[in-house]
């Protein structure tokens, strides 16, 4: 079988306080002198523990101490490693949110956050974990000031304060590693939205005051206050104005063309959806999936199913309004789920330096999946997106390593047809025929059962 060409993360190199290097058993952090000392102090806080007792803040194991030349830390591989530039608009906001409270908790302590950049957090299913240990330090009592104020608002806030009122994709943060300026997105509002707030302290007067400070050294401006108490209750104040302002703009759930699709579609009778769910659920306790990867998950009528079946699931869908959906939706259900916006036709591609600061969404799927869920997908990749039978075939067995259950749309279903736009001819080659012939190569037939309308349903093993 040809594996994905992958090639070894870099290990982090952006802060001079540290680095990260990723390995099998785990996320290695060296954090270099005299930083080491302050991270240590940290660490044995009864704060610290507490933070990563309830699952806001990733796990420190000491691997080499303050003897060694360099403190190495080892924290536990969360399990998908996914990327702002993948998530929904309630993903944001959930890193957004844990981003500021966290902050707050340390801020009541005498620590704060350096950082603020949805880089620095990942998510566990649908719970968002902060993963930069390295961004902790100590407050100065006098500074009422938070620096990271300005990184905060560049990476989160303006993002989806650009999504929700202008439609900038949240996609874009691909490229957008330090988010925008005020002034890249002031001219795009409307005059109505300058003058509405966030967008007036957040984007109107910093891109005005900008225009007078040209030729400037563009250094931050600090002061400090006598009263540590009123300092800290600045910082407070601050935090959580932040955190109304992220609430604001960030949208609520809109439906779309396929979010409501699970309770719309009609090309199913309810005996299929019974059927159909009832096939799935059988092939997933026959599986026994440990980690399984939900392609085209929609809101996540199936994700749920195989997460029940005890698997941690990743589910992704091109719809966003929909990948927004399930994701509200885990917050209440609390199943091991992560939702993301990915197209299997477009994957996230690698990103950063030499491209491989960040890794495609199909490097990061290689070896990680025991079973792969593509119900009615694959007519998309077919028509849609023009992709050759054997090609899906041969992606489907580089991404499970057991099993694959998948439903094959025949060209007489009426969703079948259209996508053919009036193309049929092109597509006379697309039959179950060939469907078998392409996937027969390397799976095997377990299970298979045909719908009353048409559409087979197959449970599949690697060979």
């Amino acid at each position: 079988m040809t594996e994905f060409l992958t090639l070894p993360a870099l290990p982090t190199f952006r802060d001079p306080a540290g680095s990260v290097e990723v390995r099998p058993d785990g996320a290695y952090r060296s954090i270099y002198a005299p930083f080491d000392t302050e991270i240590l102090a940290f660490l044995e806080l009864p704060l610290a523990s507490e933070l990563v007792a309830q699952g806001r803040l990733v796990a420190s194991e000491i691997v080499s101490g303050t003897d060694a030349e360099t403190l190495v830390l080892r924290h536990p591989r969360i399990s998908f490693q996914s990327y702002p530039w993948e998530w929904s608009p309630g993903m944001w906001l959930a890193a957004a949110e844990l981003t500021l409270t966290l902050c707050s908790d340390l801020v009541k302590d005498g620590w704060q956050l350096k950082d603020a950049t949805p880089l620095n957090v990942l998510f566990r299913g649908a719970r968002p974990v902060f993963v930069d240990v390295l961004s902790i330090e100590r407050v100065d009592p006098h500074q009422p000031i938070w620096l990271a104020y300005g990184q905060f608002v560049r990476t989160f806030l303006l993002p989806m304060l650009a999504h929700s009122r202008l439609g900038w994709p949240l996609q874009l943060s691909l490229t957008r590693r330090d988010g925008y300026e005020p002034e890249e997105v002031y001219p795009a509002l409307s005059l109505a939205s300058r003058i509405t707030r966030p967008a007036l302290s957040a984007v109107t007067l910093p891109s005005l005051l900008a225009k007078t400070k040209k030729g400037s050294s563009g250094a931050v401006a600090t002061r400090s206050v006598k009263d540590p108490g009123l300092a800290k209750e600045i910082l407070l104040r601050t935090l959580k104005t932040l955190l109304k302002q992220m609430r604001k703009v960030t949208p609520a759930h809109r439906s779309s063309t396929w979010s409501d699709y699970a309770e719309t579609a009609n090309h199913y009778s309810d005996d299929d959806h019974e059927e159909k769910r009832r096939f799935v659920r059988v092939a997933l306790g026959k599986a026994r999936p440990s980690k399984a990867l939900d392609v085209g998950c929609n809101t996540g009528v199936y994700s749920n199913l195989a997460a029940d079946a005890g698997a941690e699931v990743v589910s992704i869908d091109t719809d966003l309004q929909a990948v927004d959906r399930l994701f509200a939706g885990l917050k209440v259900s609390g199943k091991n789920i992560l939702p993301l916006c990915v197209d299997l036709a477009h994957p996230t591609p690698a990103a950063g330096w030499e491209n491989r600061e960040s890794a495609s969404f199909l490097d990061r799927c290689v070896g990680q999946f025991d079973t792969v869920m593509m119900l009615a997908v694959l007519h998309h990749l077919l028509l849609h997106n023009q992709i050759p039978m054997k090609s899906v075939a041969a992606l489907c067995s580089k991404l499970t390593t057991q099993h694959l259950i998948v439903e094959w749309v025949p060209p007489t279903d009426p969703k079948f047809q259209e996508l053919l736009r009036g193309r049929a001819a092109l597509y006379e080659h697309i039959t179950e025929a060939s469907f078998r012939e392409a996937f027969y190569d390397d799976f095997s037939v377990s299970e298979e059962l045909t719908l009353a309308n048409g559409r087979i349903l197959f449970h599949l093993r690697k060979r």
